[in-house]
């Protein structure tokens, strides 16, 4: 028998809706505003200070995707860091009820690495094995100031083992609190819901000090009871949340920008099915990052960045035979990349090259009372590095992008049974090459070619011991597990027009195809060889993932609609079967619009998830279901809001496709938001 690790993909909703800097504007009637600019090492402002981040992702040359707090928060779909996520095209947030950590899949890859999930730079490496997903992060979306998802294998920072994608979440600063000539202001929000009763309060202040320097600090308490699904059954998940942030940037010297960041997340939650156990969860980040751009050299475009996270889990059994018993999960990264942006003009073309590194060191302890966990999530440590060249060049509708990494590992851990230790190097080129061009102004037509590259995780290689009772059987190492390798073809349209049915209007559109093989895949693999009942992680030939994603957009001013849909399929190459993890096709469609000068911004939101035939084989709840939720969003003044988001309005009993309970049925939101700021100088 064959068990598949589980690989999945899905879409959520999309809306563009004025950002909260631009309601402070007043009324603007039909007229349209952008957001703010966030840059990141693969969607650059270029100096672009009339563009959006969202406007760069919808002109880019890859599947990528820029959600920013604002625009989630006016469409009602910041209400969890997983709702976040599959906002965006191709991605999807499997979960456990009773943990408040999210795990990432994008197009139908996840776990030990896939994906690479960051937060201001910093790797999010926590991974426990269990009945769950084999990778998750803790984050607070109230620190959230934008998230980018990546889809497709990485060419530069992150792309590390990145064979998924990448997704890096940027917190607040200063600059989202402090208006115009303020050197203080805070913000305040208080949030309460009644399905899963319980509420939220945040708060964030922020100073600047003369030219030279700005700090914020932001905390966060997070309360809430089990929820009831659509049936009215009620599920296990009830958790307490306490963040904190604080963040200092420096700009001494002209040109040069320091950020430090430290930000804790402490959860406390039941979690458990057979055996019930107290969990506490806490996850520390620390970042600092360096920018030198040189006005006078376009050579010099430099961010360097050094991080440390850590995230340690605790857990006492509360039920079972082995009341009492503890167990600890202990992850440490260090990291360090840097990534300099260099443009130039020669031969007729606009150039750009993009050259840096990265490198990170993961530490697992395990330690375990019943001697299990220590087995199932062994201890050891494993550093990947890689570095990485990328130069683009562009002249009038031609656009070409071609680079190349180079990727390494180095892992080290024990087998205990045997005493022996184990050591695995290995190395790669990866390619990547993709061409576009702009037949007329508004439409560009790309198709590009990308490799990736995965080491082995310490899991995969060294997971050992017995399955805890009552289903007792083996798990058995494989320190002779290849590297995975990706092999990605990509082909899409961005569209962008304005002025198209009246003034000031405007179309975006963005659709991609891709084709992902990926040679020597790694799986979970039970069989009656060589052991009856044994299970190891074995690499298969090959898995194939293909499919195709769209999101587009209309907005009028008044009025605004969205669509996005996602349809995957994939195949075990080796055995000819469809991969019975990936999820069904989903169509979500979004309809809004604005009035009293701006004030009121309100509409709805439709899922439709298509049925899953073959969910059962794996486990797994594959009925299709559509979804209805309402949103409304009242601005007050220039420092006051309050919001109210009303999702599955009709009480849907329906169970997210990956995740083992059902989800929530009908809840409530509502929100209030207050700013003040002054001028103590």
């Amino acid at each position: 028998m064959r068990l598949i690790v589980p690989l999945a993909c899905c879409l959520a909703a999309l809306t563009v809706t004025r950002p909260a800097w631009a309601q402070d504007m007043g009324s603007l009637g039909d007229s349209i505003v952008l957001d703010e600019i966030v840059v990141s090492a693969t969607v650059e402002a270029n100096d672009a200070s009339e563009t959006d981040a969202s406007e760069l992702a919808y002109g880019s040359l890859a599947p990528v995707s820029v959600r920013t707090r604002e625009e989630l928060q006016a469409r009602g779909q910041d209400g969890s860091v997983a709702e976040i996520l599959q906002s965006v095209p191709g991605v999807v947030a499997p979960t456990i009820a009773s943990d408040p950590g999210t795990s990432v899949n994008i197009r139908g890859l996840q776990d030990f690495g896939r994906v690479n999930v960051m937060v201001d730079g910093a790797r999010q490496n926590f991974q426990r094995s269990g009945h769950g997903a084999n990778g998750s992060f803790y984050f607070d979306q109230e620190m959230m100031k934008s998230v980018e998802v990546d889809r497709g294998p990485g060419t530069t920072v992150g792309g590390s083992g990145a064979i998924g994608g990448v997704v890096n979440f940027t917190t607040i600063d200063a600059d989202d609190i402090l208006r115009g000539e303020e050197t203080f202001a805070a913000r305040l929000k208080a949030e309460g819901q009644t399905n899963g009763l319980g509420g939220m309060t945040h708060g964030a202040a922020a100073a600047r000090i003369n030219e030279a320097f700005d700090i914020l600090a932001a905390g966060t308490f997070r309360n809430f009871d089990d929820y009831y699904d659509g049936d009215g059954n009620e599920v296990k998940s009830a958790q307490t949340m306490g963040s904190g942030l604080l963040k200092l940037r420096a700009r001494i010297v002209p040109d040069h920008e320091t950020t430090l960041s430290a930000m804790r997340i402490y959860n406390a939650y039941d979690n458990g099915i057979s055996t019930v156990r107290r969990t506490h969860s806490t996850d520390d980040t620390f970042t600092a990052q360096h920018h030198w751009d040189a006005a006078d050299n376009a050579l010099i475009d430099l961010n360097v960045r050094g991080y440390y996270t850590t995230t340690r889990l605790e857990q006492e059994d509360r039920s079972g035979s082995t009341i009492g018993a503890n167990r600890t999960f202990d992850v440490d990264t260090y990291g360090t990349d840097a990534l300099n942006v260099a443009r130039f003009d020669a031969f007729g073309f606009s150039n750009t090259t993009r050259i840096g590194g990265e490198v990170f060191h993961d530490t697992v302890n395990t330690r375990d009372d019943n001697e299990l966990s220590n087995d199932s999530t062994p201890p050891g440590e494993r550093t990947v590095y890689g570095t990485f060249i990328e130069h683009t060049m562009e002249r009038g509708w031609f656009e070409v992008v071609g680079g190349l990494r180079f990727d390494g590992y180095h892992l080290t851990g024990e087998v205990r049974d045997t005493n022996t230790d184990i050591e695995k190097n290995g190395s790669r080129i990866s390619p990547s090459i993709k061409v576009g061009i702009t037949p007329i102004e508004p439409v560009t037509i790309y198709a590009g070619y990308s490799e990736g590259y995965r080491s082995p995780s310490l899991t995969e290689t060294l997971v050992q011991g017995f399955h805890p009772p009552p289903a007792t059987f083996p798990f058995l190492p494989n320190p002779n597990l290849n590297p995975e390798t990706a092999h990605n073809i990509e082909a899409g349209i961005n569209v962008r027009f304005d002025d198209v049915f009246r003034s000031n209007d405007r179309l975006r559109l963005k659709a991609s195809a891709f084709h992902n093989r990926v040679d020597d895949y790694i799986e979970l693999e039970c069989s009656p060889f060589p052991l009856p009942g044994a299970c190891t992680y074995v690499n298969v030939d090959e898995a194939t993932i293909e499919g195709i994603e769209l999101e587009g957009l209309y907005d009028m001013g008044r009025v605004y609609a969205g669509l996005n849909a996602t349809l995957v399929r994939s195949k075990d190459n080796a055995e000819g079967d469809t991969l019975s993890s990936v999820p069904p096709s989903r169509v979500s469609a979004t309809l809004g619009f604005r009035a009293f000068h701006d004030r009121l911004d309100a509409g709805g939101r439709v899922t439709f998830v298509g049925e899953k035939s073959d969910a059962e084989e794996a486990g797994l709840t594959g009925d299709s279901y559509e979804l209805v939720d309402l949103y409304a969003n009242w601005r007050f003044d220039d420092n006051t809001s309050a919001s109210l988001t009303l999702n599955n309005i009709f009480d849907v009993d329906y169970t997210q496709y990956l995740n083992l309970e059902a989800s929530p049925g009908f809840s409530a939101k509502l929100a209030l938001v207050r700013r003040f700021g002054a001028n103590t100088q």
